[in-house]
């Protein structure tokens, strides 16, 4: 996961906090860049690589580390170990690798598109909590959350009522009612 703090508000009005990059999948679910493990790799380096692969980014742009380490999940389905990681980045980082994202490798073959995940909360219920509702690859929302929690891009109370609001997003308000 990479993200950035984003300091403008949305319509001047809604803080955004930070921009935080998924992708949309081949298969039509919501993920983050990522892969397999090559042998002789380490974690570190291979989602590294990845972003390379998927992002685009130029090898050296962006470099992740063991402090970047979030989580490991250990399938007993699949027998993977899915390992997350969270860099940050500054605002101007971040839109240059979304701007990449249209050249890389991977474009229209692994990655269908780059997805900015709102960390919001608008008046009508939508934002974070409709985003959650998509489909997301594997463990990619929890994912998300564990990774927003551990690196503090929203309150424990905002994302617990994200959470809690996302199970009745079917039934939000979708008009645009936010009086702007």
């Amino acid at each position: 996961m990479v993200y950035a703090p984003v300091r403008e508000k949305m319509l001047g009005k809604y803080e955004y906090k930070y921009a935080v990059m998924m992708q949309c999948r081949f298969d039509g679910t919501l993920g983050f860049p990522g892969g397999i493990v090559d042998f002789g790799e380490t974690p570190e380096a291979s989602v590294t690589r990845e972003f390379v692969e998927e992002v685009g980014v130029a090898v050296g742009d962006v470099v992740f580390e063991e402090k970047d380490h979030i989580v490991t999940h250990v399938s007993d389905h699949t027998h993977f170990c899915l390992h997350f990681f969270a860099r940050e980045v500054d605002l101007d980082t971040f839109v240059a690798m979304e701007r990449k994202a249209l050249l890389s490798k991977d474009w229209g073959q692994e990655v269908m598109g780059i997805v900015r995940c709102p960390l919001y909360t608008l008046p009508n219920g939508l934002g974070l909590p409709a985003f959650l509702k998509h489909d997301f690859i594997g463990n990619s929302r929890d994912q998300l959350l564990i990774g927003i929690e551990r690196r503090g891009l929203l309150s424990p109370a905002e994302l617990k009522e994200a959470v809690r609001m996302s199970a009745h997003a079917n039934s939000l308000v979708t008009v645009d009612d936010t009086n702007i």
